[in-house]
């Protein structure tokens, strides 16, 4: 019986895991961001940059040249000039085309949970959890 309700309290845990769940105290803040929060808290100047493009500033404060274009991508331009495979991939499937060339097993899992699928196959448990906040 303990064995029962251990395994239902765990479960239970893991579905309603939110932004508070996830270690990196970045990602938690860009989680709590994209729930309403601001993006001041967040320390890293991309993701922060990344976190105001997504509230309507432009992508040019983004230094990384790939991040940049993604978040350039997500406004309307094209995934054609990201230069790494897999961000190139999730772009080109966020714009309707399938995940299942993105390498990496847990962004592959996480595109996938995007479109519909849950996210109990990503192993990153702080991937996961921020899976599990975009959910809700």
């Amino acid at each position: 019986m303990k064995l029962i309700l251990a395994v239902l309290l765990m479960f239970s845990g893991y579905a309603f895991a939110g932004c508070s769940s996830i270690h990196d105290s970045d990602q938690r803040a860009y989680c709590e961001a994209k729930k309403g929060s601001t993006c001041s808290s967040i320390h890293d100047s991309d993701l922060r940059a990344t976190c105001e493009a997504e509230k309507g500033s432009t992508c040019s404060s983004i230094h990384d040249s790939d991040q940049r274009a993604y978040c350039e991508a997500k406004k309307g331009s094209t995934c054609s000039s990201i230069h790494d495979s897999d961000l190139r991939a999730m772009c080109e499937a966020e714009k309707g085309s399938t995940c299942s060339s993105i390498h990496d097993s847990d962004q592959r899992a996480f595109c996938e949970a995007k479109k519909g699928s849950t996210c109990s196959s990503i192993h990153d448990s702080d991937l996961r959890n921020q899976c599990e906040a975009m959910k809700r």
